[in-house]
């Protein structure tokens, strides 16, 4: 047995200990007793420490010192490893743990045998006895337990898995395989002295380049829904695939591993047990778990497929000749596909190949590849008659102004939740601003939420007169807030207003508020604050932290004195917030919503009607609009946060007299189904790719759909179309080729980097020169690129005009 795979095991036992304390501490139910605590007591770190050097011939005082501190970190880090994953786990599944606890039906793990380097060895039948014994009863376990231990101790089966849980929840029934190990260390020449602060430097320095070197798909997960006629039979391509990369020191072969065990366990619960018979849900987890990563599979009962590919590989190893002729097949058909992705793709292909650049040294080879996208419906085209005549709008209008028809008369509706999921630059929110434009007299509230500040300023500017910087109307009163503004302000409730009836600042309710004319462009330095640390004994110091209004609260204040002092009845609100603040006591900063109406709500009796009738008859329309709600779980977040405001405060009740519309716009998001399973719950979701089949109502350049959400009705209106009816690419790719170095934290690109921002100015100043062209994007994800480029932009001539956003 290797050194890796013996500090693996100290790193397995140390998981299944973190897992196993998170259990006791939490007081899940279980059936496992008190099964490990004897095998836990007869571990000894020195006697464990002893047969590893014994293995390795490690023999000075020295080194067994330094291999004890090593057995102690991977110990520590496994048992880390365990209580987050198993915490995180159970947090990330919603369960409702203040009503009921999760069941752990079944718990194996093994401190005995191998993970004990034979300090404890036991016998395998007494063993597989004690652990069937959690569901199994005396009687089955008496007849068919020779049967058990035949079978299910062969390699692939789930009574070899490192760590196998069985949870019950309700009805929801959790299959979880984790199999562990680790990858940092291959030899005793990797065992550096840990009391060395450059070698601690070193290793987290390796293993944050190990992560980096992963790109953002390595965590992309795909989604295929709960439809049974999907069709995505991508198994047998699975296999090769697994096969094709399958390495000794890669996650993929644990997750291989675990999927195996998972599977066994599956079968063995159908055929010996009626656990899952009486089950509303069954998940399967599988998970690779390293000391440097994780992968991990996610499946329904419809996919198991997919773990019965898992079961396949690892008992049936592949040779050596049969990865290699896997992973050229692979390897050909991403080729293939990609040269099918683009037009000409052999030639640009065969460009990005290794024989292009190889033999060119440390030179930057740039490729060029260009092609052209036809066949758009252009936006302001004009639809059909057939398609005027099914979505039941105007005739012969373009497709714009079909798709403001359909938003007007969703707004109309009595639906309560309008997904706006049409391509950018359709006009969803130019379609709800004219839509409130035209119904000032009957006033209205649109709380306008968005990640980005421009978007926001962007809104405000729709409800502006068209000739001058003014309002369109003498009623509208709009509202937006930041972190510098209130910060210039001392931490006080503080809003930006924008009037066309005063330009004073002036306070209500404790709120701020300073006209948009008024505002500091530059921050001022405040009044000296009061220190956010607070002694509370001669030896504590407690940070008690800032005592300062958040950009929620300010906003939500804003709206609550504009309504309540009868400021205006006509107001739009604009926020920009980009992550959720928890607050001291647990919650987050989505308990302001709960401030608009205030003052229609009594602690006692819960909302007073008379009083929210009588700010309908002033205000009819409340419309509340989360832009990219799925830019981060912020924005899911959010509309739950609304969901809970809209019950509280029952505006979609009738007899108050609101037109009350809660607004979701993003692109990212089309079908009706990933719609309610996306942004239903709040639980943290990792990025994926939904894949869901679509029909041929999908294929027209505008849908409808109607369906439920939250309990609530709710209304999808999707547009398909482009601002033109053809699109021209150009691809420039910069290759550099240089030696790996894996001691080396940061890859060396300046002039990589260098000779991309050359090439991106010089296509911008032909632009600038061509006096056809009338706006440039330039999107970079760099801000500091970004701010180089602007720089350099800036110090041209004639260059008027740079918006970021």
């Amino acid at each position: 047995m290797s050194l890796a795979e013996n500090l693996g095991r100290l790193f397995e036992v140390g998981f299944n200990i973190g897992v196993l304390a998170d259990i006791q501490h939490q007081k899940y139910p279980n059936y496992f007793g008190d099964l490990y605590h004897q095998d836990l007591e007869k571990l000894r770190l020195p006697t464990l420490v002893r047969k590893i050097a014994d293995a390795e011939k490690i023999s000075s005082e020295g080194s067994i010192k330094n291999l004890e501190r090593w057995s102690q970190y991977f110990i520590q880090k496994g048992f880390i490893a365990g209580l987050n994953f198993f915490r995180e786990y159970i947090k990330s599944t919603a369960w409702k743990l203040h009503l009921r606890k999760p069941e752990v039906l079944y718990y194996q793990c093994s401190f005995d045998g191998d993970n004990a380097f034979g300090c404890n060895p036991k016998d395998k039948q007494k063993v597989t006895r004690k652990l069937l014994s959690q569901f199994l009863s005396t009687d089955i376990l008496d007849s068919q337990l020779n049967n058990y231990v035949t079978k299910y101790h062969k390699k692939g089966e789930f009574l070899q898995a490192d760590t196998l849980i069985l949870l019950r929840y309700r009805r929801e029934i959790r299959i979880i395989c984790v199999d562990l190990s680790i990858f940092s260390i291959k030899s005793v020449e990797d065992l550096l002295s840990l009391d060395n602060i450059e070698v601690l430097r070193r290793i987290l320095m390796r293993d944050i380049k190990h992560i980096r070197s992963k790109s953002v798909f390595s965590k992309l997960r795909i989604d295929t829904g709960d439809a049974q006629d999907f069709g995505l039979e991508f198994f047998p391509d699975l296999k090769r695939y697994f096969t094709a990369f399958k390495r000794k020191d890669k996650e993929t072969i644990k997750l291989i591993q675990a999927g195996a065990y998972a599977y066994s366990f599956y079968n063995f619960l159908q055929k010996e047990t009626d656990i899952l018979d009486n089950s509303k849900s069954l998940l399967f987890n599988a998970v690779g778990y390293s000391d440097r990563n994780i992968s991990s599979l996610c499946l329904q009962p419809k996919n198991i497929n997919i773990l019965e590919t898992c079961a396949d590989i690892y008992q049936n190893e592949p040779k050596e000749k049969e990865i290699k002729v896997a992973r050229q097949e692979v390897l050909e058909k991403i080729k293939l596909n990609a040269k099918k992705s683009f037009q000409n793709g052999r030639k640009f292909a065969q460009e990005l190949s290794v024989e292009n650049i190889y033999g060119k040294g440390d030179k930057i080879t740039p490729v060029v590849h260009q092609e052209k996208i036809d066949g758009f419906f252009n936006s302001v085209g004009i639809i059909p008659d057939e398609l005027a005549k099914e979505m039941d709008v105007t005739p012969k209008l373009t497709l714009r102004n079909a798709h403001a028809e359909l938003i007007t008369k969703a707004l109309k509706s009595d639906k309560t939740y309008v997904f706006l999921t049409g391509n950018p630059g359709i006009g969803k929110t130019t379609a709800i601003a004219n839509f409130l434009k035209s119904h000032i007299d009957g006033g209205f509230l649109l709380f306008y939420v968005s990640p980005r500040t421009q978007v926001n300023v962007d809104l405000i500017n729709k409800f502006k007169s068209k000739t001058d910087d003014s309002l369109c109307s003498n009623n509208i009163f709009g509202l937006t807030t930041n972190s510098i503004l209130i910060k210039e302000n001392n931490g006080k409730p503080t809003v930006s207003y924008h009037s066309n009836l005063r330009q004073d600042n002036f306070i209500k309710n404790t709120v701020n508020f300073i006209h948009k004319g008024l505002v500091s462009k530059h921050p001022q330095k405040t009044a000296r604050r009061k220190s956010r640390f607070y002694r509370e004994t001669q030896d504590n110091i407690k940070d008690v932290g800032e005592k300062s209004a958040g950009v929620l609260d300010s906003i939500c204040q804003g709206i609550s004195a504009t309504i309540n002092q009868n400021i205006s009845n006509s107001i739009v609100a604009t926020v920009s917030i980009q992550s959720l603040r928890k607050t001291s006591n647990g919650g987050d900063t989505l308990k302001h919503f709960q401030k608009i109406f205030q003052d229609a709500y009594n602690r006692d009796t819960g909302v007073m009607p008379e009083k929210m009738q009588e700010i309908s008859q002033r205000i009819k329309n409340i419309f509340i609009m989360i832009d990219e709600v799925t830019g981060d779980d912020s924005g899911v977040n959010f509309l739950h946060g609304i969901k809970e405001f809209l019950k509280d405060y029952d505006l979609t009740n009738p007899e108050f007299g609101f037109n009350t519309k809660v607004i979701v716009a993003d692109a990212s998001i089309v079908e009706k189904e990933v719609i309610k399973q996306h942004l239903s719950q709040t639980s943290p979701e990792p990025d994926k790719i939904y894949f869901r089949s679509v029909g041929a109502i999908h294929e027209s350049p505008l849908q409808v759909e109607t369906f439920e959400f939250n309990k609530q009705s709710a209304i999808a209106i999707n547009a398909n179309s482009y601002p033109a009816s053809s699109l021209d690419i150009t691809y420039k790719v910069f290759l550099e080729c240089y030696k790996f170095n894996e001691a080396k934290f940061k890859d060396d690109n300046k002039e990589l980097i260098k000779r991309v921002q050359e090439s991106i100015l010089s296509d911008i100043n032909l632009y600038l020169d061509n006096s056809e062209s009338s706006q440039i994007l330039v999107y970079i994800q760099d801000k500091q690129k970004l701010q180089k480029l602007i720089e350099k932009l800036v110090s041209l001539e004639n260059l008027n005009n740079i918006q970021t956003i």
